[in-house]
């Protein structure tokens, strides 16, 4: 089996994706972020008109008292970005440059 070869589909086929992806998320990301603030405030307009009772600081518990989960699950997902090797940095070189490319 000859490396180069391999090594060279996962490259275009990194780069194709990451660039597609970029395009994307980058026609997505305004209409996610303008839904997600429309949420949040309908979701605090609730709140204040006492339809809805948010409690706060157990929906932040869960991630910020867990640091040593946290620590785990980055480990993990760094360790499995480098056995992506090729493939992964194709992916974020597609994505950046479609970010440069599309405006």
């Amino acid at each position: 089996m000859d490396l180069v070869p391999l090594l060279g589909e996962s490259l275009v086929q990194g780069l194709v994706l990451g660039f597609v992806f970029g395009v994307a998320v980058k026609m997505a990301s305004k209409a996610v972020t303008s839904f997600l603030v429309a949420f949040f405030v309908f979701l605090k307009w609730l709140e204040t008109r006492n339809i809805v009772i948010v409690d706060w600081h157990r929906l932040t518990y869960g991630v910020l008292g867990s640091e040593e989960f946290a620590v785990n699950q980055a480990t993990a997902m760094v360790e499995s970005l480098i056995e992506l090797g090729a493939f992964g940095a194709a992916l974020a070189a597609g994505f950046l440059l479609s970010r440069r490319v599309v405006k």
